[in-house]
């Protein structure tokens, strides 16, 4: 998570937040809590590129749209929630898994992502 999916989904809801909600680099970085260097690795995709898997899927997808928007509307800034409900989904839709068996092919019998209990 914190090697591939978390720089994946802070990607996507800086290219969001700067393609379609037309905010600059700083106003980014503002409103995600991180630095402009950062933000600009991102949109140059130095960092965040595992996407194509994120990105691949509508639901996750939509999610990460709609979590830009409402990162861009609070007066304060707490992105916990928005990344703890995209994590979710993202193990809803088994992406963490096909991630993970992607790395090691040895876990293509593993479905512990899927597990109910670890589901937080």
């Amino acid at each position: 998570m914190v090697k591939n999916i978390f720089p994946a989904i802070r990607a996507l809801i800086a290219k969001e937040l700067m393609e379609n909600l037309h905010h600059t680099q700083n106003e980014t970085a503002n409103l995600m809590s991180i630095t402009q260097p950062a933000i600009s690795q991102y949109s140059r995709e130095l960092r965040g590129k595992k996407v194509v898997i994120l990105n691949s899927n509508e639901k996750v997808a939509s999610i990460i749209k709609e979590s830009a928007k409402t990162l861009a509307k609070q007066d304060e800034r707490n992105n916990t929630g928005i990344m703890c409900n995209i994590c979710r989904e993202i193990r809803r839709e088994g992406l963490l898994c096909k991630l993970h068996k992607e790395i090691a092919p040895s876990l293509k019998t593993c479905d512990l992502c899927m597990d109910a209990d670890s589901l937080c």
